[in-house]
């Protein structure tokens, strides 16, 4: 009988996640989910299709050639590439996959809160609503505006690993501890740690919560801690990896503090639970931040089901819910309280990250759930349904109030209040409008009539409940309406937040044309969509990836004019420095009178150099100065941190090196010199790099040093040289080891528990 309900609700829910998304997974064209302009566009679309056609040809690509002149790719989460069900995208085209993941996440994330509350013991409607309310909520829904897939897919294994916990808290068995440690494992391989993070802060805190009037606390907080500890044992290829990549990004020694407080959670967007499109839907926002990041709305009814649950829910299963909601809410309100300065300051992994609003997912998660529970009361015990329906109806009709105050209010655009409450919102400087749109006539007004309708419908939605809370006591089987009317809700915002487009928009046909007329080995700067010369197999100078390299970032930003202690991952460029010639930056786009073109930069490095001048400058702001000096010159001169050996020696002859053989990680060289050199290699330094000599080679031992601060150095001595230059990190040595054994540990133990269940069937 349970067997047949879970089938039941998995067929609803697939039922569901198939009508939203048809259109999309069998349209004739090649469109893609989400919006034009936002992530999938500039990063996940190249992202996917270089890692996973590098896996097609066997290639586990750990580092990326095309973006940043070199950054760690594997290394960097987001490339996802163990994530099993991102290995859709080895059998599907690129846009298929990218939309059967999608539809695929929102699934599990309905299936996996069910799963939660089935186990909680609510009624099956009560678990039903509460599936599809997370799966079209939005605080998860609304990343696929965005084109968020790590975000999505690491949001969707959450509700699993706290139905876990409730698993092993009750039974204390080793299936829940596996299912804990599967969730565990899927979310750190989905690819965005930061999710991760914020989900383990949760986790960690529910588990003490409910361990306060749990017998054998010991043994249960073992085995709570064994399940990330297994985790991390599986995925110790991906995680030690990504560790040692961050270790030279740019957030390795923490970010600025005005960095880490963008995107905290704005408190008037708690407002959004209520009225989602209160300050503009999401192609018009013209609140803080982004919307995608900054929506609670779980429906009117969803709302008004979890206040009942609150309220009037049974205790055991609203107390933690209720506790979680507010510590949650704190968390995400990041720098608009006083907390956040001293997480930022004192908790590791707060000043490296920012967006703390990303703890609304958790918020909506656990509000969800406390909508279960008032459902499940609302259904169980019908006592109440006449004073709820009094009290939602005077909401309704306040609500309705309010939003009448908003429609004559917008009227006197600016003037009025509405106007100062939008202008106040512009004041914060934390909005992505241009500040002159805020004071304009017709955009306050024609916001604020928007605003109004919505509210409007918002208070008519209460009304309606409460006329249909009311006739229960006629006909009680019309309380089944109830969750209805909010899967409606949720449906419908999430179907009117759903745009589609093209994926021709990504390809660039012109910018191909030009590099298939103009071939070599050199870089560009394309600032609209650096990324995208991952899949024409081109090279830029910049890139889309929090990932970047401390080392490059500090330079990019320098050349910029900028402070390179406050480098981050975005950098406006002004101008075309002369130290990008070491860079290979042989074109850069221009626009002029409406027009684009490429214009060709003279005299740039090849990407060997042999170099028999240097300079031991060990200081990066000295670095800087000397290569900034009109005297110097890259192709003369290297700036090395630590003395070479050997050292070069100045002659006329300088010798000979090319690149034989190479790939994504690797490059083999071949030199002849007749005196000692620099090989100058103008490609970015990492610590990962490592030079290897090969058979036949007149030197034995090879060190690669850091040049100019940013390229890498290989001293060499006279004579014939083949060396394997390649980037294989110790993390993913080690890990790829740790994880086999674990890999093996963990089949034998749920070949074990396997035999354990089908002898107790048995008997």
């Amino acid at each position: 009988m349970q067997g047949k309900r879970l089938q039941v609700a998995f067929l609803i829910l697939f039922g569901l996640t198939l009508l939203m998304f048809v259109d999309a997974l069998f349209s004739p064209r090649a469109v893609l989910l989400g919006q034009q302009g936002t992530d999938l566009s500039a990063q996940f679309v190249y992202w996917y299709e270089f890692g996973f056609g590098q896996l097609a040809q066997g290639n586990l690509a750990l580092w990326n050639p095309h973006i940043f002149s070199g950054v760690p790719f594997f290394g960097g989460f987001q490339s996802a590439l163990l994530y099993p069900p991102n290995w859709l995208y080895l059998v599907l085209p690129i846009a298929k996959a990218i939309n059967v993941s999608i539809a695929l996440h929102v699934l599990l994330a309905g299936f996996f809160l069910y799963l939660w509350t089935y186990h909680r013991g609510l009624h099956p409607a009560a678990c039903l609503l509460s599936s599809i309310l997370y799966m079209f909520s939005g605080p998860f829904f609304l990343h696929i505006y965005a084109g968020h897939l790590p975000h999505l897919a690491a949001m969707a294994w959450a509700p699993l690993l706290f139905c876990a916990i409730d698993g092993l808290i009750r039974e204390r068995s080793t299936l829940w501890y596996l299912v804990g440690v599967l969730a565990l494992t899927m979310q750190i391989l989905a690819g965005h740690p930061q999710y991760v993070f914020y989900t383990a802060i949760a986790a960690g805190l529910y588990s003490l919560l409910r361990l306060i009037k749990a017998p054998r606390r010991g043994s249960l907080l073992l085995g709570l801690g064994s399940m990330y500890l297994g985790a991390a044992a599986l995925t110790a290829v991906q995680l030690l990896a990504g560790l040692q990549a961050a270790g030279e990004s740019v957030r390795s020694s923490g970010t600025p503090y005005a960095f880490a407080a963008m995107f905290s959670f704005p408190p008037e967007n708690f407002l959004t639970l209520l009225v989602p499109s209160l300050f503009g839907s999401i192609g018009s926002y013209w609140g803080r931040w982004y919307l995608w990041e900054m929506s609670l709305f779980i429906s009117v009814t969803g709302l008004i089901l979890a206040l009942y649950g609150a309220v009037c829910g049974r205790k055991d299963t609203r107390l933690f819910s209720l506790s979680m909601i507010l510590i949650l809410s704190i968390l995400a309100l990041g720098a608009y309280t006083p907390l956040f300065g001293l997480l930022y300051g004192f908790v590791p992994g707060f000043n490296a990250l920012r967006a703390n609003a990303k703890f609304i997912f958790l918020v909506a998660m656990f509000a969800i759930m406390l909508a279960g529970v008032g459902l499940d009361d609302l259904l169980n015990n019908p006592r109440w349904r006449r004073r709820l329906s009094l009290i939602v109806g005077i909401a309704g009709l306040l609500v309705g109030a309010v939003g009448l105050w908003i429609h004559l209010s917008a009227a006197f655009g600016s003037a009025g209040t509405w106007g100062q409450v939008m202008s106040g919102i512009a004041a914060t400087q934390q909005s992505y409008l241009p500040p002159a749109q805020y004071e304009a006539q017709a955009f306050v007004t024609d916001a604020g009539l928007a605003a109004a309708k919505a509210v409007f419908f918002c208070s008519m939605t209460c009304l309606l409940l409460s006329v249909l809370l009311w006739l229960t006591q006629v006909s009680p089987r019309l309380v089944y309406l109830v969750p209805l009317i909010a899967v409606m809700e949720v449906f419908i915002f999430a179907r009117s937040n759903r745009p589609t487009f093209d994926l021709e928009t990504t390809r660039l046909p012109a910018l191909q044309q030009f590099y298939q007329a103009h071939p070599g080995d050199y870089r560009v700067l394309l600032p609209p969509n650096p990324n995208s010369a991952m899949i024409m197999g081109t090279q830029d100078l910049w890139g889309f990836d929090p990932g970047v390299l401390k080392r490059y970032a500090e330079f990019m930003a320098f050349t910029q004019g900028e402070n390179p202690d406050t480098a981050t991952q975005y950098v406006q460029f002004s101008r075309i420095h002369p130290l990008f010639k070491m860079l290979r930056h042989r074109y850069f786009l221009f626009s002029e009178e409406g027009k684009q073109g490429f214009e060709e930069i003279p005299s740039v490095l090849s990407r060997l150099e042999l170099i028999q001048d240097w300079v031991l400058l060990p200081q990066r702001d000295r670095i800087f100065a000397a290569m900034n000096h009109p005297a110097f010159d890259p192709r003369q001169q290297v700036i090395l941190e630590t003395t070479p050996d050997p050292a070069p020696v100045k002659g006329k002859a300088k010798g000979t090196a090319t690149v034989t053989e190479e790939g994504t990680d690797y490059l083999i060289v071949e030199a002849n010199l007749p005196a000692p050199a620099i090989l100058l290699i103008t490609d970015t330094y990492s610590s990962s790099w490592r030079a290897v000599a090969l058979p036949g080679s007149s030197q034995e031992h090879y060190d690669l040093l850091p040049a100019n601060y940013i390229l890498r150095a290989v001293p060499l001595g006279a004579g014939n040289h083949r060396l394997r230059i390649e980037y294989e990190p110790l993390g993913y040595r080690i890990g790829k080891w740790i994880s086999l054994a674990s890999l093996i540990f963990f089949a034998g133990l749920i070949t074990w528990n396997w035999g354990i269940q089908r002898k107790s069937l048995r008997s």
